[in-house]
Order: structure tokens, then C-alpha cells, then sequence
């Protein structure tokens, strides 16, 4: 059985990256959502059929393997990431695709490092919506 994945962030850009995760991401497992405004993950599962929408943060990262982030900025990243680092990321991978810069994204690998979990930067500065919906990404 494949790892489970997780996505945290649906705005514009999270909800292109989500679908393609979804569409051709060839998953074993319904892709699992969480955004803070739980009507937005809700509507993307209900168009998309087969995602899971997470209650909380948590209920989203806990059974998940792989998480996927794409926040607005650092203030979001630092309270989601909080709240996640209360808890054990042991063993887990994050892939951060936010908009922060590189100095706040060398910060957070160094946190969530320390708390045994892996890091990818893949930053979505400079990326437009459309070129994700199309899967050129």
C-alpha cells in the first residue's frame, strides 16, 4: 500500500496542485485535505469525489506520509506549523509550496529537521494558477 498523502491549503493555487495530486498522481489512497476555512475543502472534495476532507490540522497530518503545504505567507505557515510541531512528525515529509522566502523556508526545515521529519522547499512564488491547472508544473 502507497503512503498517504495530505494536502494543507487550498486557495487558488492549492486547489490546481490538489486536483493534479488527485487526477494523475496515481495515489492508493484518497488524497486527504485541510484548509482553515473548512467550506473550501469541502467544495474541492465534492467536485473532485474522491479526496477526504480532514475535521482539523491534525486529523490531516497525523495518518499521513507525505504533506503537502501551500500558504499564503509566513504569519499562516508559522501557526499551521505550531500547531503541527506539537505533536510527532517522526518519519513524515513535507513538501512547503508557500509563499515565503527562502530565509523563513530555511527556518522551517530546520524545525521540522530537528523533529525528525523531512523537508522539501518547492516555493510557488512566481507560479500562475493557470500553468498548474494545466499541469505544465
Amino acid at each position: 500500500m502507497g503512503p498517504q498523502v495530505a494536502f494543507i491549503g487550498l486557495g487558488n493555487m492549492g486547489q490546481a496542485m490538489a486536483k493534479n495530486l488527485v487526477l494523475k498522481g496515481n495515489l492508493s489512497n484518497p488524497l486527504i485535505l485541510y484548509n482553515r476555512r473548512a467550506s473550501r475543502a469541502s467544495a474541492l472534495a465534492a467536485k473532485m469525489g474522491s479526496p477526504t476532507v480532514a475535521a482539523t490540522l491534525l486529523d490531516a497530518v497525523n495518518p499521513s506520509d507525505i504533506i503537502f503545504c501551500c500558504l499564503t505567507d509566513e504569519r499562516a505557515v508559522t501557526e499551521i506549523f505550531d500547531t503541527i510541531l506539537e505533536n510527532s512528525v517522526q518519519g513524515k515529509l513535507f513538501v512547503d509550496c508557500s509563499t515565503i522566502g527562502p530565509q523563513y523556508t530555511n527556518r522551517l526545515a530546520a524545525r521540522l529537521q530537528v523533529a525528525g521529519a523531512e523537508f522539501v522547499a518547492m516555493p510557488g512564488m512566481q507560479m500562475s494558477t493557470e500553468i498548474v491547472t494545466a499541469c505544465k508544473l
